[in-house]
Order: C-alpha cells, then structure tokens, then sequence
C-alpha cells in the first residue's frame, strides 16, 4: 500500500513558494507524500475589464502579439518562469523524500477540491495555501461549506506580519 497524501491547494498564477515549507515538513511529520493541486484564481469583472482595456491599447500600437497574450492571459515567459519554479519545488520534495504529484483544474479552488476529493480517496488532509485565503479568495462561506463537505482536515494558512527591526 503506498503512503496517504497531503493535498496542497494554491493557485496556479500564484507565488508557488508560499505555503510549501509548511506543507513539505506537514507531510514528513506525517510520513506523507504530496498532491498539489493547481485551481484557477477567481476573476472579478473589473480585472477583465482592466485586461480588456489595456490590450486595446497595445492593438491601436500595433502590438497585436501582446494583445493577444494579454487577452489569452499568461504571458509565455511568466508560464516558463512558473514551470521552472515546479520543477524547483519538485526537486526540493524529492530531496526530502517526499514524492509530488501536480494537478492542474480550470474549477474554482472550492468546486476543485471537492471534486478531486471526491475522485481520489487516497488524500488524508487538504492544506489552502496562504493566497487561498487572503483577500477573500475563499470566504468563509466557502470555507465552512467546504469543511462541511470535504470529510477531510482542512488546514488553512494565513501569512505572518513582518516586524521591523529598528
């Protein structure tokens, strides 16, 4: 029988690094190996209509090309810049003798976790990453309905304040 996993959850456009020194020694504590499940970061219309507006501008200069990689989203050189930090991290579990599983969904973190919960019985926690809960990403709301339905630990991170040193 192989090792229980730890599921991490973030967002795939996200700093990848936070969050994953807690969830890296959760899981050799608990003699377990990683899922990183990678859901799409919710968008508000006015960071559509942000994009929408600043690719108009790039088109009337004739930058058509950067257009439309604003409009499609990512950018190829942030997407390669985020690969090689995957790759990074996977290097890093693996050295710790933590095996990494990566998981990408277009769902939302909520609707994302619930169903790959639901697929996969092998998972024995969900960590949120500290972005999942910051700024409202994941309400409280969604949170308890999440908790509610999981049937899993959910462990939640929030970021410490930096004091300082005068």
């Amino acid at each position: 029988m192989g090792k229980r996993q730890l599921l991490f959850v973030t967002y795939r456009d996200e700093n990848l690094e936070e969050g994953v020194s807690y969830a890296i020694e959760l899981a050799k504590a608990m003699y377990e190996d990683i899922t990183l499940l990678l859901v799409k970061k919710p968008t508000n219309l006015m960071d559509k209509l942000g994009d929408l507006m600043t690719a108009v501008s790039f088109a009337e200069a004739d930058e058509h090309e950067t257009a439309r990689e604003i409009m499609a989203g990512d950018s190829p050189e942030k997407q390669v810049a985020y690969d090689a930090k995957l790759a990074e991290l996977m290097v890093r579990c693996k050295q710790e003798g933590i095996s990494v599983n990566v998981q990408r969904t277009d769902l939302d973190a909520v609707t994302g976790i619930r169903s790959f919960l639901k697929n996969n019985a092998g998972i024995d926690k969900v960590v949120l990453s500290p972005v999942m809960t910051e700024s409202g990403n994941v309400t409280s709301k969604d949170l308890n309905r999440l908790v509610r339905t999981a049937s899993r630990p959910i462990v939640t991170m929030t970021r410490q304040a930096c004091a300082v040193a005068v």
